[in-house]
C-alpha cells in the first residue's frame, strides 16, 4: 500500500484553525480574569461609600451582586466584540465547534488527521 500524498495547504489551514480557537479561548479567559477588577473596586467602594451603620448583611449581599452583574455585563460585552472563529473542517465542512476539537486526531466527517504529529492526512485502514 502506498502512502497518501500530504497536502500541505490542509495541514497549513488545520492548524491555523486551532490556533485562532485557542487564541479565541484564551483571550476569553483572560478578559474574564480581567473583569473581576471593575466589579470588585465597584464593590468596594459602594460598600465603603455608606455609612458604617447603614452596612449590613443586605447590603453586603447588594454590593456582591452589583459586583457580579458588571462582571458578566462585561464578558457578554466581550463575547459580542470577539466572535468565536469558525472552525470548519477545511476537506468536508464538518463543524469543530466542539469542546473537545483540539484533542481529536482525526475529522468526525471525513477522517481528515487532524493532529499535529502527523504524517498523512488519511484516516488508516482499519
Amino acid at each position: 500500500m502506498s502512502t497518501p500524498e500530504i497536502d500541505p495547504g490542509l495541514r497549513t489551514k488545520v492548524a491555523s484553525l486551532k490556533a485562532a480557537d485557542f487564541l479565541w479561548r484564551k483571550r476569553m479567559n483572560q478578559t474574564l480574569a480581567v473583569g473581576l477588577i471593575p466589579g470588585v473596586v465597584v464593590g468596594v467602594g459602594t460598600w465603603f461609600s455608606q455609612e458604617p451603620i447603614d452596612r449590613d448583611a443586605n447590603m453586603f449581599w447588594g454590593v456582591v451582586g452589583l459586583g457580579l452583574v458588571i462582571w458578566f455585563f462585561g464578558g457578554m460585552l466581550t463575547r459580542m466584540r470577539f466572535h468565536r472563529p469558525e472552525l470548519k473542517c477545511p476537506k468536508c465542512g464538518n463543524d469543530w465547534t466542539s469542546s473537545e476539537m483540539l484533542t481529536w486526531k482525526f475529522c468526525a466527517g471525513c477522517g481528515l488527521n487532524v493532529s499535529d504529529d502527523a504524517d498523512s492526512h488519511d484516516k488508516p485502514d482499519d
